[in-house]
């Protein structure tokens, strides 16, 4: 099931960001400058005032009533751009569709923005999501900075096309 996130979920949102974080990172980026970042910038009162913030959205995926994925998203109307800041889904629940089916409600959302693009990140290092991204349909563009800590990696810009304006392009 997915629905939209509330302050209820932002525990359970912490534990799959965190635990998902030291799978996808942990062979790259030292766990002491992952725990800095998820405790600079996803503590309970960031995460509340994200949840709170006009233009960024979150679902959670749920199975038997247990949060074992998220998506957040945020639309920048200065930037006209709808961006997919987070997608996470528990290592061991991974390979069942819930990315997929996370991807497609940020779509939906983003529909309600009407954007035409889908906009995401992806450290360059976490190989197995970048090919799923490729897969998908994903164009990476650009590479910036990112930095977790004392730790920079690059980080791989892309967007794909939304399936209701794929047609116009």
């Amino acid at each position: 099931m997915i629905r939209p996130w509330t302050d209820k979920d932002l525990v359970a949102v912490q534990h799959v960001l965190l635990e998902t974080w030291r799978d996808a990172y942990g062979s790259f980026i030292p766990m002491d400058d992952l725990e800095a970042h998820f405790e600079a910038h996803y503590n309970l009162g960031a995460l509340r005032k994200l949840l709170a913030t006009k233009g960024v959205d979150g679902r959670v995926a749920e199975i038997n009533r247990t949060v074992v994925g998220f998506v957040r998203t945020t639309y920048e109307p200065g930037e006209a751009r709808f961006f997919v800041t987070s997608l996470y889904v528990l290592p061991e629940y991974q390979g069942r569709g819930l990315g997929q089916k996370l991807l497609e409600e940020a779509e939906r959302i983003a529909n309600t923005y009407d954007s035409d693009l889908i906009w995401l990140g992806v450290m360059e290092q976490n190989t197995r999501a970048v090919r799923w991204y490729e897969r998908i349909g994903f164009t990476f563009i650009e590479v910036a900075p990112f930095t977790m800590g004392s730790t920079t990696v690059r980080h791989l810009i892309g967007y794909r096309p939304l399936e209701r304006h794929a047609n116009r392009r």
